[in-house]
């Protein structure tokens, strides 16, 4: 665990109004612009590494292979990408926002409606915060943010 997981960890969840979380959504959408390039480069890679393995089985890992060479370096390629996508994630938290679905670019905020403790949701493609559910609802539990 690096130093900056450690310090997002061990830090307090922010809450948030509706106006708080508005205002760094187009940040988290550029986060995920980002996330998107970089995990399609993921999946690009991690299909050419199991291409190599599946052709070559353990054979692949021998140093005199003649594809060993490029099968390293997509290797290392692959977990630099990976590791990559991971930092996305880190920045995402660093902002307050916990990331549920990089795939669907699903995110919640922590606030309070009407007194109690809940997750303001959105997802990409919403202009702005609209809805929210408590803690244990997730997804399919969302309500109309009525301001």
């Amino acid at each position: 665990m690096t130093d900056t997981q450690l310090d997002i960890a061990a830090s307090p969840r922010r809450i948030f109004t509706v106006e708080e979380a508005n205002h760094l959504l187009s940040q988290i959408e550029g986060i995920f612009r980002e996330m998107d390039t970089r995990a399609a480069r993921v999946r690009e890679l991690s299909d050419l590494v199991t291409d190599f393995e599946s052709y070559w089985g353990k054979a692949i890992e021998d140093s005199t292979n003649a594809d060993n060479e490029k099968y390293v370096r997509l290797k290392e390629e692959l977990a630099t990408g990976l590791q990559a996508v991971n930092d996305c994630a880190i920045r995402l938290s660093a902002l307050g926002c916990e990331l549920k679905d990089p795939n669907r670019g699903l995110v919640d905020f922590y606030a309070y409606v009407g007194g109690e403790l809940v997750y303001l949701c959105w997802q990409r493609g919403e202009k702005e915060i609209g809805y929210w559910h408590t803690l244990e609802a997730g997804f399919p539990g969302r309500r109309p943010l009525y301001r």
